[in-house]
């Protein structure tokens, strides 16, 4: 039987070398890709992937994205905070970047499969072929994965789908890499302070030019509080609203036209329902279906029922009231721990 050829999506971390190793393990052809993405991306930091290929001996190949990252990913970043809405950077990198770059160069390279280190499931069964929640519940990446291309999944290889964490960090340990024990990055790639204000400010010139303005609160009382800029606050978010007030006050609504940030108690963030769009569909979803929605990565599912709506537009009532629910950020919906698909929330 001839040797499949997979191409894996190789960062240097624990995940993607465990997966490296299993699928050489498993008989597979593997080639290593690191991909340089943000602007101050350089090989050298890939030199722990290069390192694993070396010793399971596999080939490795650098892939610069770095102008087309830029010109979308960041692109994207930036024209959402200036919109006042809170973008899912991640997202939108798996759909561009994973899901369709780097699909290129598997079949640039003659590779049958493409491979990451996520801990998501691809399974197969009469009806086709689906996307689930890793096994490993605090790890799972399902959430990001919604935007996976349907026709792409028979493809595709989650290798840490049915392990946990400390399970991957045992098979580098194993064969000898000193790196098992490094940390998680929790931060978004291009930004590895994690201060992103910091990154618009010195990366682009508007947002400079925004100036503080006024707190709005929702129930009518009048507030001195000023915010630094629009663009740096998110629904939900607690801190720089300054002081004075009789209770916990979280951010409700951002107008970038008036420049005014609006806060209110934490019973004035509760919502029934969140409409999206510009949906992603690995399942046909079914109007007034029971499905099970996230409307942020780190949030427990949520029951609701969902309307199609006019215009590419859908809608998930909640069986009981959500927090904080977030333009830019995703919905995205569940059967069980099948992904159902989702979108960006409007509102």
């Amino acid at each position: 039987m001839q040797t499949k050829r997979v191409l894996i999506g190789m960062s240097g971390g624990v995940d993607s070398s465990a997966s490296a190793i299993i699928l050489k393990e498993q008989g597979y052809q593997v080639t290593g890709c690191s991909m340089l993405l943000s602007p101050s991306d350089t090989e050298e930091k890939y030199a722990d992937a290069v390192r694993v290929c070396e010793k399971i001996g596999c080939e490795h190949h650098f892939y610069d994205l770095r102008d087309y990252f830029r010109s979308t990913v960041i692109e994207y970043f930036r024209k959402e905070y200036l919109a006042g809405r809170t973008p899912n950077p991640c997202v939108l990198c798996n759909s561009v970047i994973k899901w369709d770059r780097l699909f290129d160069k598997v079949d640039e390279l003659g590779c049958e499969y493409l491979s990451m280190g996520h801990y998501s499931r691809i399974v197969q069964d009469e009806k086709g072929f689906h996307l689930r929640r890793g096994l490993d519940t605090k790890k799972d990446q399902s959430y990001f994965l919604y935007v996976m291309k349907k026709e792409i999944m028979p493809r595709i290889l989650f290798p840490l789908g049915e392990m946990v964490k400390d399970e991957a960090r045992a098979i580098c340990a194993q064969t000898g890499l000193d790196f098992h024990r490094k940390k998680d990055s929790m931060e978004i790639c291009f930004i590895p302070d994690d201060d992103y204000k910091k990154f618009l400010l010195e990366n682009f010139e508007e947002f400079r030019k925004i100036r503080s303005g006024r707190i709005i609160r929702d129930d009518g009382e009048k507030t001195v509080n000023k915010h630094e800029g629009y663009p740096f606050y998110t629904v939900g978010q607690r801190k720089g609203l300054g002081g004075g007030y009789a209770e916990p006050m979280y951010v409700s609504g951002i107008n970038p036209e008036k420049n005014e940030v609006h806060i209110s108690a934490r019973e004035g963030l509760a919502h029934s329902f969140v409409v999206f769009g510009e949906a992603n569909w690995l399942e046909e979803p079914e109007d007034g279906a029971v499905y099970a929605a996230k409307i942020r990565y780190n949030t427990e599912p949520a029951e609701c029922v969902i309307e199609i709506k006019e215009n590419g537009l859908y809608q998930a009532v909640f069986t009981k009231p959500v927090f904080a629910v977030t333009p830019g950020q995703s919905c995205v919906l569940y059967k069980d721990d099948t992904v159902i698909g989702g979108g960006i929330i409007r509102s």
